[in-house]
């Protein structure tokens, strides 16, 4: 990632090239001189939906993600998975990065994750 405006362009490039992806939703974008937000609300094939936002950040020359959300869930609104960098699980190993795994109660440590890595979990569980 080089820029903000890359930044979004690859995310809306990886959600129109997903077979997985049935239909997708542009809730909100903002994009600042060295920032860039997005939350996307995506149709799944099998019919579940995934709400992903994240927000990248022009750090000392690079652009990194500083904020994510990725949350998953049934026909029935029941959590899937969500993954997340809320800073509020101080324990984990992985802290501020964990998941939702299954229910809200559930979590469990677990390494960052950007839209494509959450894309590709989809696509090995379903």
């Amino acid at each position: 990632m080089s820029s903000p405006e890359l930044f979004l362009e690859q995310v809306k490039l990886q959600i129109g090239q997903s077979r997985y992806v049935l239909s997708s939703t542009l809730v909100r974008e903002k994009m600042e001189e060295d920032a860039a937000f997005y939350r996307f609300r995506l149709l799944l094939i099998d019919g579940s939906r995934l709400d992903a936002s994240e927000r990248a950040e022009e750090i000392n020359g690079r652009l990194l993600v500083t904020k994510y959300s990725f949350h998953w869930q049934d026909t029935d609104g029941q959590l899937i998975a969500r993954w997340d960098n809320a800073a509020h699980h101080l324990a984990l190993p992985t802290f501020p990065h964990h998941i939702h795994d299954g229910a809200e109660e559930n979590i469990q440590p677990h390494p960052p994750v950007s839209l494509a890595d959450v894309l590709a979990e989809i696509a090995r569980r379903l």
